[in-house]
């Protein structure tokens, strides 16, 4: 196998007890091997939760009846290690005292989630009951067209994957969940997974949900990054990258420096530097567009390696509008760098021949008196 294979995605035709389903919660298969000939299967297979010599013999027989082989094999190892037993309290008298024990997150429905969180990418309708743990990115509780029928609806994820939770609810309840639940929050909930009304994906249908808490990932490198090429939501389709998030993330990391390369776009630059403060440097560009309606000659001439501590000369246009094949120049505007030191300036208005519309003189603050001339 040249990946890891969810357990139950290779074998989506099992039938488990439930409390089997959960303790599989996770797992995935490492190596395998089949012989055709001798109907038999030989894997290896990791699994979040320890599971003992018994459950392996039964997982086996379920394999060989459901799929008829004649000999099963598995090989099973626990990613995560179960937890160190408990020190022994101090005796009276003296000494360190007993570490506070983990105060449980708040319940925001039904009880106290206990069963360990498996991977949203595990996630199946055959499971039955799942348990998940993930950051909530949207929330919706609103009125159904029944009156005093409320539906709760949000959607979470752990990284792995994503998912639905879906319940109806009455007034009481929904009016209790409405506030208490936000985008940005993490929750584990715990429930049954079933179809949408669709059949077309599945959704968790909560019983119990709990708020819990994150350890947020951290940056331990001991030379920082910087990242030169970030795009916000303001690049159209290509990303959701919020742009005072992040840049309070490479904050919180240490970065000295975040770069924003948005396509062809500068909105995402004011929020950024009030994010940024005297915190972080703000790299400010932008992947422009360049189209030569003229002819097919080369954009950019000369040697392709220029230094920046040459002679540069950088300008902006500005123009009766935005239709490169229709519009016209109003003013060129140009300096001249050398050692990166504006040495030299140079700025014209241009008469397009032609009147200014309300839009464009409102845009660029020229108008046609300044370009009769």
């Amino acid at each position: 196998m040249s990946r890891n294979i969810p357990f139950f995605e290779f074998f989506a035709e099992l039938s488990a007890s439930p409390e089997l389903r959960l303790r599989l919660t996770g797992a995935e298969l490492t190596h395998g091997r089949i012989d055709q000939g001798e109907r038999s299967i030989d894997l290896d297979m990791t699994v979040k939760s320890p599971l003992d010599q018994g459950g392996v013999q039964s997982l086996e027989e379920t394999l060989r009846a459901v799929y008829g082989f004649q000999k099963v094999a598995l090989h099973v190892t626990c990613a995560a290690p179960p937890p160190p037993a408990p020190s022994p309290a101090p005796q009276s008298g003296g000494g360190a005292k007993a570490a506070p024990k983990k105060k449980p997150g708040k319940i925001l429905m039904g009880n106290p989630v206990k069963a360990r969180p498996g991977p949203m990418s595990a996630l199946n309708v055959k499971m039955g009951t799942a348990t998940v743990s993930g950051k909530v990115f949207s929330f919706e509780c609103r009125e159904t067209r029944r009156p005093g029928l409320w539906r709760l609806s949000f959607d979470m994820t752990d990284g792995t994957g994503s998912v639905t939770v879906q319940k109806n609810l009455g007034a009481r309840e929904a009016q209790a969940l409405e506030g208490a639940v936000k985008p940005g929050m993490w929750l584990v909930v715990q429930g049954k997974m079933e179809p949408t009304w669709d059949g077309k994906d599945i959704q968790l249908n909560p019983q119990h949900i709990n708020v819990t808490d994150h350890e947020e990932r951290m940056d331990t490198a001991p030379v920082k990054r910087v990242e030169l090429h970030l795009h916000t939501r303001m690049s159209n389709m290509d990303a959701l990258t919020d742009t005072k998030e992040v840049i309070q993330e490479a904050i919180r990391w240490g970065h000295p420096a975040i770069a924003i390369t948005d396509h062809g776009v500068a909105q995402s630059f004011p929020e950024a530097w009030h994010a940024a403060g005297n915190k972080i440097k703000v790299l400010y560009g932008v992947e422009g567009y360049f189209i030569n309606n003229v002819d097919d000659r080369i954009a950019v001439h000369g040697p392709q390696d220029i230094p920046l501590d040459g002679e540069i000369v950088c300008f902006d246009i500005e123009t009766t509008g935005l239709r490169v094949d229709r519009e016209a120049i109003t003013e060129i505007g140009a300096v001249v760098l050398r050692d990166g030191e504006i040495a030299e300036r140079f700025q014209t208005f241009v008469n397009p021949g032609r009147r200014l519309t309300p839009e464009i003189i409102g845009l660029t603050g020229i108008t046609d008196e300044m370009l009769k001339d």
